[in-house]
């Protein structure tokens, strides 16, 4: 995820996660390098459509304090939440990870739909049924393949309406509820559950679930 790129223009969580990225712009000027990352931002979505968020990036405590960052989180957080009765997303804790001559920020979050992932981080995200999709307007693609590259078959979509999709137009790894049967161009398992999506060229990236 490109902290900086992607939230710097944004506003809510948004702003924490430019000012994290801002210190990885700086911490990479004065070394000349970059390091291959061990974390990778990870959403997790559970079978009630509720969202876990783990955000990992560089960060370098010279030019940011991981205190600040943690009270601007709990700031965008309470704003947000002031808006409804109950609590719909929750910071659970932010932590600097060293690892030898890096150092990396932990942003752990959950939240309580997609919907409330998607309002608060401007980022699509839908999980539903294949009918729910439709019914709320969104194409299906029938370009999805399975792991050995073979297509949707003409009719599935007709025939299991009753099973799940995952569509969103974030590009952090995915943990679904259900194994992964078909999925957009580009996406890479690990494992049944789990994908990379950070090589889909399309706009929005589709799972299909296997229930």
């Amino acid at each position: 995820m490109d902290f900086y790129g992607k939230f710097a223009e944004k506003g809510s969580f948004n702003k924490i996660a430019a000012a994290c990225s801002m210190a990885l712009c700086l911490a990479l000027m004065a070394s000349g390098c970059g390091q291959q990352r061990e974390n990778v931002t990870t959403m997790t979505i559970d079978s009630e459509g509720k969202v876990s968020y783990v955000i990992y990036e560089d960060f370098s405590e010279d030019y940011y304090d991981v205190a600040e960052l943690s009270d601007m989180a709990e700031k965008e957080i309470a704003e947000y939440n002031s808006e409804y009765i109950s609590e719909k997303v929750a910071l659970l804790g932010t932590e600097v990870i060293e690892n030898e001559d890096q150092s990396r920020v932990k942003l752990e979050m959950t939240f309580d739909s997609c919907q409330d992932f998607s309002n608060f981080n401007q980022e699509f995200l839908f999980y539903g049924t294949v009918k729910e999709a439709k019914e709320q307007g969104y194409k299906i693609s029938t370009g999805l393949v399975d792991a050995k590259g073979e297509k949707l078959p003409d009719s599935y979509l007709e025939d299991h309406e009753d099973r799940h999709i995952v569509i969103t137009d974030d590009r952090s790894r995915i943990k679904a509820p259900y194994s992964i049967e078909y999925m957009s161009n580009g996406t890479i398992l690990n494992g049944k559950k789990e994908a990379d999506i950070s090589a889909v060229t399309a706009d929005t990236v589709q799972l299909l679930l296997s229930k």
